[in-house]
């Protein structure tokens, strides 16, 4: 490097915006908008996975050509899809810092949704089972663990958590998010970032927290991911956007994730009232913005709002859009930004800005001063019993006991015979942003049964069906054979979705299974419009009789031995994608399949069935038992990002089975396993007890056993409504007051109320005490009540306290949640718990769009749930 030691930008004893300003002013245009870019790390590897979230770093070697080409002298802004070992990230940042020319450390950012998406790493809960622990602690908890792996490997940033307002359950990331109530989501979202990034990012153990989406992406119009939004000005203000003020003033949050949607016709990526009104003007965020993967070539080629790239890209970056993610090529992207400053388009005080915000979140990394971690850390931090005890506390806590009639639960350890059915008995249900992992166990509930019973309890298992009719696996690894002898089929990869010219990648892929919604395969390759052709042959280890078929809602087409036998190419992509097939076992049969991302699919899979799942076998074992246990809800197919419903009801033949098994007389116990609510009027009506267990993590099959038995009492409370029918939807507790609350088919009470969830004891409520210690503009009320443990078990109550404005010049709720706590008593104890409630807590934004705590009469209501108020009283504001 060229440039002096002594520069002002590498003395850490001087103010920050010093140094980014000594920088700026020594770089050239290139470097800058260098800075703007993301980069596909395994495009600098030698060997890659096949999976996206399974890149085996430890496996591959560096190719330096490739690393000099990309990088160069001038260094880039960020290294994502690499989930490297903490060597691999070191000599790319070595790289970074003694061989370009300003020795610019480059960020490691990755997914860390619940747990770092590398194989190895913890996998706790999903976020929709933390927030039902209701429990800001956990949420805390399970960000400083996710900090400490991720770091542990020099990663420096993760992309969450998830702040939108899930209030539309057929939406497929309702999994991702802390549910439907804007006081419960802040909370929980607060507590993650200051898990994630702690007292200060300068260490090994915090990373930077980028919460997304912003802004208002859970309510997309038909469910549909990437939807349009349609709110008013003043319910995005109440009820949307105080979650991310929260995040960013009260959490702390650096970085940002914008959002693909429109709202009110406005493409985010492309709103600078939002992007830089409000999130720098308004809540002062320090760091940069973050392009959605793709949000903003969306621009040009969905909202169409931009007619051209260099256009798409000019509206972004001056609306406030830092960095892109894989929306355009670098060349593209980069050689757009320089000719538009130097033809005048675009202010080079606008890159430098955007460039400031990038350069601010390194100082503040302190990656300038210490760049490589501590090759030996990962092996001290990751799995570690302390996270596997997080993990497994936070199942517990999560869990929701929905029904439980004449106290089916717990169950009895010594039960002669137990029956576990269904085809999430077998298998640890993790949700989205999970790692495929070859060789990692996590709990399942079958094994979690089996460990906690008696010895001479004989504990019985069949699938009986699976989530999907004709469920379709990945074939596996070991069954392919390029056309030289190598394990896998050959991959050519294209630049276009006509699989024309000469492909931009050749790889082998030892299996076909990806999801390239949240990537794409290779950096050579856009992330729309691409299309890949494998070819090689299929070599089954043993016979298959059952169906071979594809997945995805991208276009596939397959041949096998030469005759095309799946045809879902093109707009209409109606033809079946399943086809039944006899396979024997060392036979070899040629291969072709081919792929074109034209429809944003999420699953892209070549799968076959064996047939073997039979709801008579589980019925038969059922009739045989004492008790049994289905589990049935969700897979990867049916929920997580880009995976919408028009139907809230168990997919497949779930409800049949699980029917069948109770028309057997034997007891049974629904446990769920799922990423949204569920419409199960059936299932309420007849199963005397159901579990909601959501996504539990690898060590979900131990919480679930432990409630089952007894060893914990469940006090999970649902975070978002289940409706009793799709008709209902929008059906969240807080809407507000005007209109009918009947349909024709009944009224419009959800199945299980927002706050919902049962104990193995009893609580009551007595003793609510009012106190207005002042009164406006700035209001202080105290509250508290008394709360007893009136059952015969140890256990924890989710105190929840609404409040509710009885007359008020705009419409509101009966009832919104303003505070809540978890306690925990035991059996008899009785203790008081006291909350206090301030302007923000009573205020209401008014015509003129400006907060306001109105004078008048509020009801404070306490209780169980939304719809479990114990005691309630109102009080006067003067």
């Amino acid at each position: 490097m060229s440039e002096e030691k002594s520069a002002l930008y590498r003395n850490p004893q001087a103010p920050v915006e010093e140094r980014i300003t000594d920088l700026l002013g020594r770089m050239t245009i290139k470097e800058k908008v260098r800075q703007l870019d993301q980069y596909f790390g395994t495009s600098f590897m030698s060997a890659q996975h096949p999976h996206m979230d399974t890149v085996m770093a430890n496996d591959a070697t560096i190719e330096w050509d490739k690393v000099k080409e990309a990088i160069g002298d001038d260094g880039i802004g960020c290294i994502h899809d690499l989930y490297g070992t903490s060597e691999v990230n070191n000599e790319l940042q070595r790289y970074a810092v003694e061989r370009t020319r300003l020795g610019i450390p480059m960020l490691f950012s990755e997914e860390a949704l619940h747990g770092l998406t590398r194989p190895g790493c913890t996998v706790f809960p999903h976020a929709i089972t933390t927030a039902s622990s209701w429990n800001p602690a956990v949420a805390e908890s399970i960000g400083k663990a996710i900090a400490a792996e991720t770091r542990s490997f020099g990663i420096h940033e993760s992309f969450g958590p998830v702040l939108d307002l899930a209030r539309e359950p057929r939406w497929g990331r309702v999994e991702e998010t802390y549910g439907e109530d804007t006081h419960l989501v802040g909370r929980m979202g607060v507590a993650m970032v200051k898990g994630l990034q702690g007292e200060s990012l300068a260490t090994d153990h915090t990373i930077i927290a980028e919460p997304k989406h912003f802004a208002v992406h859970g309510v997309p119009e038909s469910g549909l991911n990437q939807s349009a939004t349609s709110l008013g000005i003043n319910e995005i203000e109440t009820y949307y956007m105080p979650i991310f003020e929260d995040a960013f003033v009260e959490g702390g949050a650096v970085n940002a994730m914008c959002s693909y949607n429109s709202i009110d016709g406005v493409p985010c990526a492309s709103d600078e009232s939002l992007l830089t009104g409000v999130l720098r003007g308004k809540w002062n965020m320090p760091g940069f913005v973050r392009s959605d993967l793709g949000a903003i070539s969306r621009l040009q080629r969905s909202h169409f709002t931009a007619g051209t790239e260099r256009d798409a890209i000019r509206q972004a970056l001056e609306a406030g859009c830092d960095m892109q993610y894989y929306d355009y090529p670098h060349d593209v992207y980069q050689n757009a930004i320089i000719q538009m400053v130097e033809s005048g388009e675009i202010a080079e005080a606008t890159v430098d800005v955007a460039v400031s915000r990038v350069l601010r979140v390194k100082f503040m990394l302190g990656l300038f001063e210490k760049p490589y971690i501590d090759p030996t850390l990962s092996g001290r931090v990751v799995r570690s019993a302390a996270h596997g005890d997080v993990a497994l506390e936070a199942a517990r806590e999560g869990i929701v006991l929905l029904k439980n009639e004449a106290g089916t639960l717990p169950l009895s350890k010594s039960l002669r015979h137990i029956a576990v059915i269904g085809p999430s008995a077998n298998v640890a249900r993790l949700g989205d942003y999970t790692p495929y992992i070859e060789g990692f166990e996590p709990v399942t509930l079958l094994q979690g049964i089996r460990n906690s019973v008696s010895a001479g309890t004989t504990v019985s298992y069949a699938k009986g069906t699976g989530i999907l009719e004709n469920e379709l696996d990945a074939i596996p690894i070991g069954s392919f054979v390029d056309g030289f002898g190598n394990a896998g089929l050959q991959g050519e990869y294209f630049d276009n979705p006509e699989l024309a010219g000469e492909p931009v990648l050749t790889r082998l892929d030892p299996s076909i299974d990806f999801n390239w919604v949240i990537a794409k395969p290779d950096q050579r390759v856009p992330s729309f419009h691409f299309s890949v052709r494998w070819t090689g042959k299929l070599v089954p280890t043993h016979d298959v009789s059952g169906n071979i078929g594809t997945v995805s809602a991208d276009s596939m087409r397959l041949w096998l031995d030469g005759e095309l036998i799946v045809d879902g190419w093109g707009k209409d992509k109606s033809a079946k994608a399943i086809v039944p097939v006899h396979l024997e076992a060392g036979r070899s049969y040629d291969i072709r399949l081919e792929y074109c991302k034209d429809t944003n699919g999420v699953s892209i899979m070549l799968g076959w069935n064996h047939e073997t799942a039979s709801i008579r076998e589980a019925v038969e074992l059922a009739r045989r038992s004492d008790v049994a246990i289905v589990a049935l809800g969700d897979d990867r197919r049916t929920c997580g990002e880009g995976v919408d419903r028009s139907s809230l009801d168990l997919p497949g033949r779930q409800l049949e089975l699980l029917k069948a098994v109770y028309e057997t007389g034997t007891p049974v116990v629904l446990v769920l396993q799922n990423g949204r609510p569920i419409t199960m009027g059936w299932e309420a009506d007849h199963i005397p007890a159901i579990i909601e267990a959501w996504y539990p993590g690898e060590r979900g099959g131990d919480a679930m056993a432990e409630v089952l038995f007894g060893d914990y009492n469940p006090a999970g409370r649902l975070p978002i409504s289940f409706p009793r029918t799709l008709g209902q939807i929008p059906v969240y507790y807080n809407r507000r007051r005007g209109g009918s609350r009947f349909y024709v088919e009944g009224d419009n009470v959800p199945l299980y109320a927002f706050g919902h969830g049962l104990s193995y004891t009893t609580f009551d409520y007595d003793g609510l005490r009012v106190d207005v210690a002042q009164g406006l503009p700035d209001p202080e009320i105290r509250v508290s009540v008394d709360v007893t443990n009136t059952g015969g078990r140890d256990g924890d109550e989710v105190v929840q306290l609404y409040v509710g404005d009885l007359v008020s010049s705009i419409a509101r709720p009966d009832k919104d949640l303003r505070a809540f706590k978890r306690i925990r008593l035991k059996a008899g104890e009785k203790t008081t718990v006291s909350f206090g409630l301030t302007g923000k807590d009573l205020r209401l934004l008014g015509r003129d769009l400006q907060w306001v705590v109105e004078p008048g009469v509020f009801r404070v209501m306490i209780g169980s749930s939304s719809v479990k108020i114990a005691v309630s009283q109102d009080f006067d504001l003067i």
